[in-house]
């Protein structure tokens, strides 16, 4: 699986969240560059995939405050997506504890697929909002 490369085309015009973004596609490509991170018993992924989802709620948090304060109307739909993201990595960690195989490379493909999607389609969708507001 390909590393992700920050470019412009990720930036949401708000400082802080393109940080977090950032951050989260830092260590998702540290995830995907560990050599262990098909082996659903690695430590090492383990504790990449932690912190991964722990910085991950810090920035919903960060996120859905921001939308709140400033009333954005898709609030709801937005907080929905996030909840979605959080039950399915929570099944993954099931699953992981339970030593299902595959695990591993559909965690992969999917925290890819979902950060990549998340950004650019959903996140986008408040870009014109907040640059309206005047947040940066």
């Amino acid at each position: 699986m390909e590393e992700i490369k920050w470019a412009n085309k990720f930036s949401v015009g708000v400082r802080e969240l393109d940080e977090q973004h950032r951050q989260i596609i830092l260590m998702l490509n540290r995830l995907l560059s560990e050599p262990e991170a098909r082996n659903v018993n690695s430590e090492v992924v383990s504790e990449i995939l932690t912190a991964m989802f722990r910085y991950s709620l810090e920035h919903f948090k960060t996120e859905e405050n921001l939308l709140r304060t400033h009333k954005y109307p898709q609030l709801e739909e937005h907080r929905r997506e996030h909840n979605e993201y959080r039950r399915k990595i929570l099944d993954f960690s099931a699953a992981t504890g339970a030593g299902v195989k595959s695990v591993p490379q559909n965690l992969l493909d999917y925290l890819s697929r979902w950060w990549t999607r998340h950004i650019l389609e959903e996140d986008m969708k408040y870009k014109s909002f907040f640059a309206e507001k005047g947040v940066r």
